[in-house]
């Protein structure tokens, strides 16, 4: 049965072939232009935060009571990883995480919550009384790629929202925008502040001014007059619309004279105090707008969209107020992929540069036009695949250039090597397809299986790193197919018609020593495998040396700066914290602007951006700097002066991380049931973490403890007052923190009456005996007369792991030293730790470590279905089980130049990097399956095998040395990326040194594999 020939169908149908070959130019070009554009890919965020409140309990019972109820029905959730959660006084956090493995997470996880929406509202009812929530923000992972913040110091928070509500709403207005979040707006509020001595004087209750301000608020049906002319509904006046009309209200005092509220309260507008969150931009209070694109949008096109209508509004905003973009994500995203678009015609030439200067002008320009077709067909399939132009998919590309050419290679000199045996270009190129088109298929799938790691692992990973695996598979494979359809069509056009005779091409000075040195190597073997073996040890060496890596920062020239105050802080300490940094920044050159956000942590502004809750004690600033030098010197400026300046703040100063986020460099988890044996267990591990000359910054998850006032009640005379210590906390809770008692409404506006003491009786800790109690009969008794007061202290935060007390133990590290480096150097002393454990205690390395650890797993189980794949590819292709061993067995060549390479340049061996040597491996058994196919071709040809080894080594030398020459140089641009620097050095020094024993150890490997018996030279003659 005659094999179908694809070379032979194209040069039979040359017109068709032609088209053929202008629709993908013309498909590829269309399709580059419209490809979506971003810095980093996305990925699904597989955690949703639950948020619940109960007002007056403390950390232990809001433990207990609700957090245990909610996670013992949560953790039947299908796909569930883990329950995290965090308990405070009042109020408590869960974080819902799902695991990495999930199948087609974008489908999957909103189903997921939903779920937990159904399950969570099932019990709700089983909740204490008072409780406030859950609730659930499924929103957690939406990104807001651009973010403006709007101020003037000459504008009060009122008329900053005023001008962002119009701004929003234009914006909203626009298709490329999905939503716009508000963020720091200061809710209004009407203050009434009580005095107890004049109250006290006028014998006016706090609870008769709460049902006299209520009661003259009220919307009240009034009825209506059915007559002739239709129906008249009565409207009763006296409704606030203003601070006066609240002023005004009616009191009448226990003498009978009728006061107004003013007379006895300070009666002010203001806004929410104490505040819960702040926007600063550049030191100035602002309310910020967070804008998120539409789904299938484009970053750049959002930032041209939004960025146009910006600057005509700004016509309209009221002189004074600025409207600045704080966050430009797609600003980043253009110099991203304005960079690796320049590393990528910089690879392209290079690639060129090689082609011509090694094949000559000719054989060059078919190799060099086979490029753009590859080029287009793949970003039509990028199109298809919804890959976007980013860091990943360009650097995939750039990855893959060197290899593209290998099988455009192959195709002419095979056909070169046919017409100087005697045929024309039509049956040489006929003849190359036969000879050679099956063992480029086999190889390159054999290559494309080196990256199949990264589709096949069930972890983020996959979804975050597709791109790598789609691209490559793609250019591969259409390389194959372009060099097979369309590469022997260009040769034809552009080869000459006659060439040098067969003899002449492989009898040069060149090739005969060349010769020599393989025949060299054949007949010694034994010895060229003992130098290799050798190597591999040493190489093994040489890796104990190289740091181990997750991801790598980014080269982002902004960085974060977080500060945190103790737990009890007040918000008002966080708002002087926020200044104190602002203060920092205004002395510290190169930076462009900075944004701080009080209360709360930033927008996400890309996806792999760790976002912590908010929380009333943290400040945290977003700085943008002039260039990536100027960030890494303000990191080490700010880090040693806010240590310095504000000793009384923990504060990490860092640029941002690729890929998936970890609270912090290091973290630790202890688990077990008794909280005061875990305490004892986390200040070990403590002090063990903090003894490593490395670490700073160490603290742990469980915080406090805080100080209380107990309020030890007298419940006799309570009751024959007629009090319940229920009425007794809420009127306390009014007085002290005051409680809204009615809305003033102002148009769409609800302005909330705040009812409380004076600034100097709420604020002072010696005149809360002296705060009013309101009795039943309207009168009122001071609180030191119906309580004993004490100080005491109590837990400040309590922290679980899958509904276990857990001590997370957390620290910093300076940025060049590696957290898995750390938690390999401090194994042996948290071994000791878990040897002295109780039955039922747990100590495992969470963050980073737990991350790497889980994806290393996720890869460790995917390798045998690759490695079946491989055999299974290699036994179709060579049927032998010998030669298919001898294939696998060249697979690890690559990894001693990798090592060795790493540890001289000095680089960690990250994750990108191990992927690197993973797909090195199928880059070398290609080569090998080529040339073992070759001698296996001249065997049956009728040569021996000690001739058709040399021989076979000879002729497939240029096409090995041109393609690893191509691939190297085409990895130089990517050796300054932080991303793929270290894979380009790992990818660079493995083939380097993998094509040389390719040529080399090759030939002697199977010599000694099958025996070749080494014949005299003279045999040679060709």
């Amino acid at each position: 049965m005659t094999r179908y020939n694809l070379a032979e169908w194209g040069l039979r149908r040359p017109t068709l072939t032609a088209y053929l070959i202008g629709l993908i130019l013309l498909a590829g070009t269309v399709a580059f232009f419209r490809l979506g554009q971003t810095d980093m890919p996305d990925w699904t965020m597989r955690a949703m935060p639950i948020r619940v409140f109960w007002p007056g309990a403390t950390a232990e019972q809001i433990e207990q009571q609700v957090v245990d109820k909610i996670e013992r029905k949560l953790q039947d959730t299908p796909h569930l990883d883990s329950l995290i959660s965090t308990a405070k006084p009042g109020e408590a956090w869960i974080w819902v995480n799902l695991e990495n493995s999930l199948p087609n997470p974008k489908e999957v996880v909103p189903e997921l919550w939903y779920q937990v929406r159904k399950k969570v509202g099932d019990i709700r009812h089983t909740l204490p009384p008072g409780v406030r929530g859950p609730y659930f923000n499924d929103e957690f992972g939406d990104v807001y790629p651009l973010v403006y913040g709007v101020w003037g110091d000459d504008f009060d928070y009122a008329e900053l929202k005023d001008q962002a509500d119009w701004l929003r709403e234009e914006l909203l207005r626009l298709p490329i925008v999905e939503k716009v979040v508000m963020i720091g707006a200061q809710p209004q509020r009407v203050y009434v502040d009580l005095s107890t001595a004049r109250l006290g004087n006028l014998r006016v209750s706090p609870l008769a001014l709460t049902e006299a301000i209520a009661a003259h608020n009220a919307v009240q049906a009034a009825g209506s007059i059915e007559h002739i002319d239709g129906r008249l509904r009565l409207r009763l006046s006296g409704q606030f619309t203003n601070v006066d009309d609240v002023r005004r209200v009616p009191v009448q005092a226990a003498d009978g004279r009728l006061l107004t509220l003013g007379d006895l309260a300070e009666v002010s507008a203001g806004y929410q105090d104490p505040a819960e969150q702040l926007m600063r931009v550049n030191g100035h209070p602002a309310v910020g707008l967070a804008i998120s694109m539409a789904a299938g949008g484009n970053v750049v096109d959002l930032r041209r969209d939004v960025v146009a209508l910006m600057q005509r509004l700004e016509a309209g905003l009221t002189v004074g107020v600025q409207a600045t973009l704080v966050a430009d994500e797609p600003q980043v995203v253009t110099h991203t992929l304005n960079k690796f678009l320049l590393k990528l015609a910089v690879a392209i030439g290079i690639v060129l540069l090689v082609s011509y200067a090694t094949l000559g002008l000719r054989s060059g320009l078919v190799v060099a036009t086979a490029f753009p077709l590859v080029l287009g067909a793949t970003f039509v399939a990028m199109t298809l695949l919804d890959i976007d132009l980013q860091r990943i998919s360009l650097g995939a590309l750039i990855i893959s250039l060197g290899l593209l050419v290998d099988d455009a290679i192959i195709i002419v000199e095979m056909m070169l090597v046919k017409m100087r045996q005697g045929l024309d270009r039509f049956h040489a190129a006929s003849a190359a397809y036969t000879s050679t088109s099956l063992p480029m298929l086999t190889g390159t799938l054999v290559m494309i299986a080196g990256f199949m790691p990264i589709a096949l692992a069930k972890t983020a990973l996959r979804e975050f790193m597709f791109g790598l695996y789609g691209v490559i598979a793609v250019a591969l494979l259409v390389s194959w197919l372009v060099s097979v359809l369309f590469t022997p069509y260009l040769a034809y056009r552009m080869l000459p018609a006659r060439v040098a005779h067969h003899d002449e091409v492989y009898d040069t000075p060149f090739y005969r020593r060349l010769r020599a040195v393989v025949r060299g190597c054949v007949d010694h073997r034994w010895a060229l495998l003992a130098a290799v073996a050798g190597l591999s040890a040493l190489a093994a060496l040489a890796g104990r040396q190289v740091e181990k890596q997750f991801f790598p920062l980014t080269d982002r020239p902004d960085l974060i700066v977080e500060t945190w105050l103790p737990e009890n802080s007040a918000f008002t300490a966080s708002e002087a914290l926020a200044r104190d940094i602002d203060r920092l920044l205004e002395q510290e050159p190169g930076i462009e602007r900075w944004v701080s956000y009080v209360g709360m942590d930033t927008p996400r502004i890309f996806t792999d951006l760790w976002i912590e809750l908010p929380a009333h004690n943290v400040v945290k600033t977003y700085v943008l700097t002039t260039d990536r030098h100027t960030r890494d010197r303000l990191r080490e400026a700010l880090r040693t002066r806010i240590a310095r300046e504000l000793p009384h703040a923990r504060a990490r100063v860092n640029a941002f991380p690729f890929g998936m986020p970890a609270p912090s460099s290091l973290e630790y988890r202890v688990t077990g049931p008794d909280k005061e044996r875990l305490r004892e267990i986390a200040a070990q591990l403590r002090t063990a973490v903090q003894e490593h000359p490395q670490t700073r910054g160490v603290y742990l998850s469980w915080r406090g403890p805080v100080s209380t006032v107990q309020v030890q009640l007298d419940h006799a005379r309570l009751a024959a007052l007629g009090l319940s210590g229920q009425r007794l906390g809420q009127s306390l809770d009014m007085l002290l923190s005051g409680q809204p008692v009615t809305q003033l409404r102002d148009g769409d506006e609800t302005i909330d009456v705040v009812l409380r003491l004076t600034e100097d009786e709420r604020t002072r800790l010696g005149y809360l005996p002296n705060v009013p109690v309101p009795l039943a009969d309207g009168t009122s008794l001071p609180l030191g007369q119906l309580a004993r007061l004490e100080l005491a202290v109590e837990d400040g935060v309590f922290t679980r792991y899958n509904r276990q007390p857990a001590v997370m133990v957390y620290a910093d590290l300076p940025w060049f030293v590696q957290p898995l480096d750390v938690d390999a150097q401090l194994a042996d002393q948290l071994d000791t730790l878990r040897a002295g454990l109780p039955l039922g205690y747990h100590l495992e390395i969470g963050g980073i470590g737990e991350l790497s650890a889980e994806v290393d797993a996720a890869l460790g189980a995917v390798v045998p279905i690759i490695l079946v794949a491989i055999i299974t590819l290699l036994m179709l292709q060579l049927q032998h089980l010998g030669l298919t061993a001898l294939v696998l067995a060249t697979a690890p060549l690559g990894i001693i130049g990798v090592l060795f390479t790493l540890w001289a340049v000095d680089l960690p061996l990250g994750l990108v990097a191990q992927l690197g040597v993973l797909a090195l491996a199928g880059v070398t058994m290609r080569n090998t399956v080529i040339l073992v196919d070759q001698i296996r071709q001249d065997v049956a040809a009728g040569l021996s095998r000690y001739e058709a080894v040399i021989e076979s080594t000879v002729r497939r030398f240029r096409p090995i040395v041109v393609t690893a020459a191509a691939a190297i140089l085409a990895l130089l641009p990517l050796l300054t990326d932080p991303f793929w620097g270290p894979m380009a050095y790992a990818m660079m020094g493995g083939l380097a040194l993998a094509t040389v024993l390719t040529v080399l150890f090759v030939p002697a490997l199977y010599a000694a594999c099958f025996r070749v018996r080494p014949q005299p030279f003279a045999s040679l003659a060709a």
